[in-house]
Parts: structure tokens; sequence; C-alpha cells
């Protein structure tokens, strides 16, 4: 199962959508319809049938999670709960599991991922259906990460099977670089007296084919943890999965090998050493903000890699010996290397002028609000800072006739290539899913010319639809609001 097919699936709930809700993104970055998402899903039960999932777990007696109880709006998510998810992440996403109706509401793409994920896992209820049956908490947010394999060592097996390497010699290179995986993590937040051991059995399931979850600490896979050892493990499938209880979240740590099955020992190890990736966004990621209903944050340079990487791993198993003839495979992998890495190529202009997307959805009453923020780089901070020290708004058809003109001006020029809209055009076909989310990280400023000439071309902006941007402290911050 490919990452962009596992995505919606690992992310049910999770809101910012790691595919479909990004092309909007991609299409309207001056008028924050960039609001692009990844989305998130739930976990497991060591031993327990999959039936087991399907019964709602009880709140216990006085839990304001319980119906009727009137209890006030929790906070959002401490620094000690998102310093469980790993450092040096590509993705960094939440969702107010008590707002996912606005979320589906203001992003329709999360709608479909949400049909998606169920259909993948086989279930025909509503999303907020399936996560009460789970026992996850409606108070709380989900919170999500997902970091990538190390680009440099996963092209080598590329570079291999373009070179012409094969048969046991291919199969060397592929176990030196068993360990290449992307890796997952996921905190769901439960219900006081839902079974962890039992909560969204269904995912497991679909992660793992059907494998069986070997509980902890009786199984020899549990052998390897030591001290931070989980409630259970399953390998299978498309992943290796360890499930813990984690203070009052369930975590799901799901590693994803590129070149090797899951079953594989190396997946194993992999699932061990993730156990202790702990720390949170650091640095490029550190304004990521649990608090709006929907919030995501995409670091430029992994998220290049992340798309990069999960190329590389479909190339390696669309051109299995079973499948394709020996002698086409070194042509067929130089051209889908080639198209994997305009990743790379879409991840780091000449001219960098942005980076580290932080996307959200906050609600006011009524009007619901698009809030992003990009870093600023040396080459834009300056004339960003000069044009927008004051905020400037605009309203429909001005978005595009007024704003996007004042930033395309402000951010100068593009960088090599990065106003050929041939290039463009071509560099997010070949690039796929990954090339929105890209562009939503920081490079959608290189892009203003060719982005600013589409929507010239394309229908008005809606007369309610109010965007300003603003410079703030190395920052440029782009509001958008509907007015109704």
């Amino acid at each position: 199962m490919p990452l962009r097919e596992l995505v919606p699936i690992v992310f049910l709930g999770a809101g910012v959508a790691l595919g479909a809700g990004s092309a909007a993104c991609a299409a309207r970055p001056g008028s924050i319809d960039a609001s692009a998402s990844g989305a998130a899903a739930q976990p497991a039960r060591p031993g327990a049938p999959s039936s087991a999932a399907a019964q709602p777990a009880q709140a216990a007696a006085g839990d304001p999670a319980a119906p009727g109880a009137a209890a006030p709006e929790p906070p959002p998510p401490s620094t000690e709960q998102i310093a469980r998810l790993p450092p040096g992440a590509a993705i960094y996403a939440s969702l107010r599991n008590s707002d996912l109706d606005v979320a589906v509401r203001e992003l329709p793409q999360i709608a479909t991922l949400l049909v998606e994920a169920n259909r993948a896992l086989g279930g025909q209820d509503p999303p907020d259906v399936t996560l009460a049956k789970a026992g996850v908490d409606p108070r709380r947010p989900l919170l999500g990460a997902v970091v990538s394999a190390p680009e440099k060592s996963a092209r080598a097996v590329v570079d291999a099977m373009a070179k012409g390497v094969s048969g046991n010699a291919l199969e060397k290179v592929v176990r030196g670089h068993a360990a290449d995986a992307t890796r997952v993590r996921l905190l769901v937040p439960l219900v006081s007296g839902a079974d962890p051991r039992r909560a969204l059995a269904a995912v497991i399931d679909a992660l793992t084919g059907g494998a069986p979850l070997d509980a902890c600490p009786g199984s020899t896979r549990c052998a390897g943890f030591d001290a931070r050892m989980p409630l259970g493990v399953a390998q299978g499938g498309p992943a290796a999965v360890a499930v813990y209880a984690d203070g009052a979240d369930l975590r799901l740590d799901v590693v994803l090998p590129l070149f090797v099955s899951s079953a594989d020992p190396a997946a194993l190890k992999q699932l061990v050493a993730f156990s202790e990736e702990l720390g949170g966004p650091e640095g490029r990621c550190s304004r990521f903000d649990a608090g709006p209903v929907v919030s995501v944050c995409l670091d430029l340079d992994r998220m290049g890699e992340l798309g990069a990487t999960d190329g590389y791993g479909k190339i390696a198993r669309a051109l299995s010996p079973r499948s394709v003839d020996p002698k086409a495979v070194p042509a067929l992998a130089a051209q889908g290397l080639a198209e994997a890495r305009q990743n790379l190529w879409l991840a780091a202009p000449t001219r960098r002028l942005a980076s580290d997307g932080t996307l959200g959805v906050t609600v006011h009453g009524k009007r619901n609000r698009f809030v992003a923020s990009w870093a600023l780089t040396d080459a834009s901070r300056a004339g960003v800072e000069r044009a927008f020290a004051a905020e400037r708004c605009a309203i429909g058809d001005a978005v595009v006739t007024e704003l996007l003109p004042a930033l395309r001006a402000a951010f100068g020029d593009p960088g090599k290539s990065f106003d050929d809209p041939k290039k463009v055009v071509t560099a997010f076909e070949e690039a796929g899913y990954a090339a929105y989310l890209t562009a939503a990280a920081g490079t959608w400023p290189n892009l203003l010319g060719v982005i600013a000439s589409a929507l010239a071309a394309g229908p008005g902006t809606d007369p309610d639809y109010q965007t300003c941007a603003r410079y703030d402290d190395g920052r440029l911050v782009l509001t958008a609001e509907l007015r109704r």
C-alpha cells in the first residue's frame, strides 16, 4: 500500500490531507485556500478480534465526554504532549475532534479523504461515529507526524536499478537499505474507561493486512523495546506497527519499509528505534500550533525528501522482476528516478523565499478563518517587511488583481525556471501529490507568477472572501475569512 493511499488511513479524522486537500493550496496560495492539510486515523488491540472495536467505549461516570455532561472546551495540547511526537518530521498535524464538522465543511477535501479511509477500513459509519465507537475523546485533538526516510540513502537502490544492477547484486543493495522507511506517529486521545488494547482495531487490520497484534511483553517481537514496552506489535501488509498506552492517549507508531517486507527484521528494528524519537517540532517547525480546529506544519526540505523517497519505494515495487522485463528495468528506473526527484527541485529553488508553512483553521462564532504563516529568508525578508509592515487586505477579485501582484513584487525574483509555466506544470505532474504539500510548505512565493496567470484566466473570487497579508517577526502571515 503506497504512502499516498496509506496516509488517509493513518490520519483518519485528523483533518489535514496529505494529498487531495493540498490541490487547492497550489491553486490559490495567495488567497490561502492553501490551507492544505494532512488527515488522521487510529489503532489497535492485542489479540482481540476485529469486532471488538465495533463496540462503543463506555465513558466513565462523571466523565465530561459522557452524553449530557456539560464541560468547558479543554485547552490545547500541552508542550509535554506535543513533545511526544518525533523531531525532524516533514509533517506535523492536529485535528480537534469536537470540530470535525467544521473541518469537513471548510475543507471539503477532508470529507473525501474520510470517506476513502472508511472504505479502506470496511466501515460504513460517519467519521464521528467511527471515532466514538473507538473510544476517542471528542474534546481533545488528535496529533500526528510523518518522518521521511533519508533521501540519499534510499536513492541508492533506484540508482543501482538504473545502472542495470540485478540479481544477487541488487538484492545485496536492497539488504543494505532495508532500514529505509517512512515513519508515522499518531497520538489518539481516549475517553476514560476506553480500553487501549481494543481501540480502533480495524485500523491495525487495514495496516497489516489482518496480521495479529502480538501482546507485549510475551511475544518475541517485544524483546528489543526494553523500557519503552508497547501494548502490542504487528507486522504484515505494508506496515510494522507498535501500539502504546501513552498517558491518556493511544499512541500508534507505524514503519513503512520502502524496499523490504514489513515482516523483515529491519522493520522491527526501526520500530524499536522510532520508539526513542521524542521531542516534537524543533527549529523549522517550532511554530506548530495545535490550538486551531485543523493545524499542520510542513517542513520544506523534509517534505521534498518525503515525496522523493515515497517515489523511490514505488519504483522499486513496480519494477520487480516478476512484473517487468529485466531488460527494461534500467530505463524505467532512470525515468522514475528523474520524476521522483522533481520533489527535490520543487523544495530547493535557487532563490529560496519562504519555508516551514504553518497552516490552520480557527473558528470565531459563525465565521471561520484560515490562518497561515511562513518563515522568510534573507532573500525575501526586507522586501516583504517593507510592503506588508502594515496589514493589507483584499476582498473578492481584488485578491487576484491587487494582493497577489503586491506579494509577487515584495518577494521579487522567483529563481531559475520557477516562472516557467511549462517546467512548473511538468514538475507537479511528475512529482505527484507531494508537490502540492511542498508548495504549501514554502515554495508557493516562487510560483506566484505562474499562479497569477492561472487565476487570471479562471473564475472570479468569492465576493465574501477576504484575504489579508502582514509581516510579523520574520514571517509572512496570511489570513482568509468568509464574511458570511
